[in-house]
Order: C-alpha cells, then sequence, then structure tokens
C-alpha cells in the first residue's frame, strides 16, 4: 500500500498474499463482510428451516438432505462468493471506490459461467482424486483460479479452464503455499470458535456465532484468491515481457511485398500460409494471448506472444466472419 492506493495487480509470495488480504480488508471491512453475508446468511437461513441445525449444530442431517446442501454449497453459494470478491478487487484495482450495486450486478451477469467452471473443475478434481491422489491434488493447483477466471475473462467455462492452468502452470509451489497458508489459518479460528458453541441442539448465539464464521472465513479465503489471481497474472505478464525483451534481438522482417485485401487482420486462420503478412494474431485456441507471424520465407509461428487488450479480443469475438469460420471448425 503507497499513497493510499492498494497495489493489486503484482506478483507476492504467498505469505505476503496474506499480508496483502489483510490490508485490503482492514481498507474496506464492510464492503467484504456485507458482500460474504449477502450470500451466507440466506443460506444458513435456508438450510436452517429445513433442517432445524445451525452452522455449529451437531444433529445428524439425513444423507439425501446433506448430499444436496453440500451441492448447492459448492456449485452455487461458493462460486457467488468468488464472483463478488474478484469483481471488487478489480474496481479496487483500477482506482475506483467499489460499490455494492455495482460489484452485485456485474457478479450475477457472469454466475453462470462461473458455476459452470466451478462444476466442471470440481467434479475433474474429484475423479482425479478417486482415480489417484496425486492428479486430484494437480487439479486443484491447476484450477485454483477458474472461478476467478470466469468471472473476469468474459469467456466461456472452457476459457476459464486454460486460462487458470495457464496461470498456475509452474506456480503450483506458490499456489500450495497460499492453500495450505489460509486454510490452516481459517482452520484454527473454526476450531476455536466450534470449541465455545458446539452443541447438539441449535441455540441463537451458536446459529449467529457460526453464520458469523463462516461468513469470515469464506470471505478471507475468497479475497486472497482473488488476489492470488491478480498476482499469477502478474506472474504472466512479467514472463511475456521477459521473452519478448530475449527476442528483441532478433527483429522480425518486414514483408517486400505488398498485403493482398483478403482475410481479417486479427483473425489467422482466414490466411493461407502464403499469404498471411508478418504480424500479431489472435491464438484462436487461447484467445487472451496473440501470436505473432514471422513470414521470413520460411512462414511460421515465432515463441513471441503478447496478452490480447481487451479492445482486441472484443473485436476479434464479434467479427461475423471470424464467429462463423469458428463456428465451421467446432462442427
Amino acid at each position: 500500500m503507497a499513497g493510499g492506493t492498494i497495489e493489486i495487480e503484482r506478483e507476492r509470495s504467498a505469505p505476503e498474499l496474506v499480508s496483502a488480504t489483510f490490508s485490503v480488508y482492514q481498507r474496506f471491512p464492510l464492503l467484504f463482510l456485507i458482500l460474504a453475508a449477502g450470500v451466507v446468511v440466506p443460506y444458513e437461513l435456508i438450510v436452517l428451516a429445513v433442517t432445524g441445525a445451525g452452522p455449529l449444530s451437531l444433529r445428524e442431517v439425513s444423507g439425501t438432505t446433506s448430499l444436496i446442501l453440500s451441492v448447492v454449497d459448492v456449485f452455487l453459494i461458493g462460486p457467488l462468493i468468488s464472483a463478488l470478491h474478484v469483481h471488487a478487487v478489480l474496481e479496487i484495482r483500477d482506482g475506483d471506490q467499489p460499490q455494492l450495486a455495482s460489484v452485485a450486478s456485474k457478479a450475477v451477469t457472469v454466475l453462470p459461467v462461473v458455476v459452470a467452471a466451478v462444476i466442471i473443475s470440481t467434479l475433474g478434481i474429484f475423479v482425479g482424486f478417486i482415480a489417484f491422489l496425486v492428479p486430484g491434488i494437480l487439479l486443484s493447483l491447476r484450477w485454483a483460479v477458474v472461478a476467478q477466471s470466469a468471472a473476469l475473462e468474459r469467456g466461456s467455462w472452457t476459457d476459464a479452464l486454460r486460462r487458470s492452468a495457464d496461470l498456475t502452470r509452474k506456480n503450483y509451489w506458490h499456489v500450495l503455499g497460499l492453500i495450505l497458508l489460509v486454510g490452516v489459518m481459517g482452520w484454527l479460528v473454526t476450531y476455536g470458535v466450534v470449541r465455545a458453541f458446539d452443541h447438539p441442539s441449535t441455540t441463537v448465539a451458536s446459529f449467529v456465532a457460526g453464520t458469523a464464521l463462516s461468513t469470515v472465513v469464506r470471505s478471507f479465503t475468497a479475497l486472497a484468491t482473488a488476489l492470488l489471481y491478480f498476482d499469477l497474472t502478474a506472474r504472466s505478464r512479467a514472463k511475456v515481457k521477459s521473452a519478448a525483451t530475449a527476442e528483441e534481438a532478433e527483429p522480425e522482417p518486414e514483408p517486400d511485398w505488398e498485403v493482398p485485401p483478403i482475410g481479417h487482420p486479427l483473425d489467422p486462420n482466414s490466411w493461407s500460409d502464403e499469404d498471411r503478412p508478418a504480424g500479431w494474431y489472435v491464438d484462436p485456441n487461447s484467445p487472451w494471448v496473440m501470436r505473432y507471424w514471422a513470414a521470413d520465407g520460411t512462414p511460421t509461428w515465432s515463441k513471441r506472444t503478447t496478452k490480447t487488450p481487451r479492445a482486441v479480443l472484443a473485436k476479434w469475438k464479434k467479427d461475423p466472419a471470424a464467429a462463423r469460420r469458428r463456428e465451421e471448425e467446432s462442427s
């Protein structure tokens, strides 16, 4: 934090991410508590009405009811809290004062994609754990920021899975470190409260304590994961910049022939290898990056990549001709 502002998108170690989470929380305590409570409190009230058990109750619930509540929790409550928090952090990063109505509106708009991405990733992780422990752990790390990617990248759920995989690649130990730190902190707080309030029946005090505990722990975890997402984007951007700097010593030759008036300047599939002019093109398989076409006599794609600007990505997605080509290729 410097000059009254919070630097969101930069590289941090796992302990630094936890410290940054506390800093952001201290700056906007009501914002994040209200965002989480607006989801947690109604959910816990519904659970209480259906089962008669509060969040700290030891009362047994039927297997079917427990399964349904778990599915709703994992596939709806969690993704919504994640979407709310990451959009609030985005506004903080952009220098805006986050507004509840604005953040809520944006989160609800992208919720279907976030839920779809979380469902698919959770099922994949579950299968990985059943098949063998290691694949489940690796998939958990690979898709650690899938909800945040789905909420902000404006793509499909498959794009969110790929984006999370790209961001976490070669950062698994870093991601694991944060998950363990936040998990241990949450467990310690939860253990203390449960020891003080757990009881076979639900009282007003235990319900309030349990709901408050769930709100704080979920909110802190969602905020830490949102900051992890921006940490990983900063790391990804640094890698791209480093790769571009390394290749500056080998400038791409300019074509000595006139570019024919065919094809779309951003769509590589609209050109043949012989006609495609040198320059940057959106990668159809990973639209959030652009690749450089060398066209130096032996046409090939350079290893150079750069992050696709939002305006360029939006233009590429909306181009009717490119959209038709993508549909034809997918079919």
